[in-house]
């Protein structure tokens, strides 16, 4: 059986914890977990660390455990970017990353991003198929 765990991303009052975050995840290694896990939240109460930006600093403090978020909502973002970006943290943590791609829930994330509601579906395959081309 192989267990995951969140990586935590909310900042505290007094702004990010560094040496709490290295420590955190200095320990889930120890204890042996495979992967661990952000999640997207672009809108909502501040300081919420991005997905790849937490991952990537989990990357640096880590050598094995494999990262990943679940999910990226796809259509709020450049698919060729998003791939850009992701391949490169997988180059830079020798292949441990791993990636889940969502639609969204639209609303009030569709229309601070500039999505249309009703074309979403169509940007999220196509999304999908340039990140696979790349």
């Amino acid at each position: 059986m192989r267990f995951a765990i969140s990586i935590p991303q909310n900042a505290g009052p007094d702004g990010f914890d560094s040496v709490g975050f290295r420590r955190y995840v200095a320990r889930v290694e120890e204890l042996g977990f495979e992967s661990a896990w952000t999640q997207e939240q672009v809108l909502g109460s501040g300081g919420v660390l991005s997905p790849l930006e937490a991952m990537t600093y989990a990357a640096a403090c880590s050598e094995r455990l494999r990262l990943g978020c679940a999910v990226f909502v796809s259509p709020l973002h450049s698919p060729l970017h998003l791939a850009k970006s992701v391949s490169s943290l997988d180059r830079l943590s020798h292949g441990r990353v791993e990636i889940g791609l969502g639609t969204g829930g639209g609303g009030r994330q569709f229309a601070a991003f500039g999505v249309d509601p009703h074309t979403f579906v169509a940007r999220f395959n196509e999304g999908i198929s340039l990140m696979t081309a790349c």
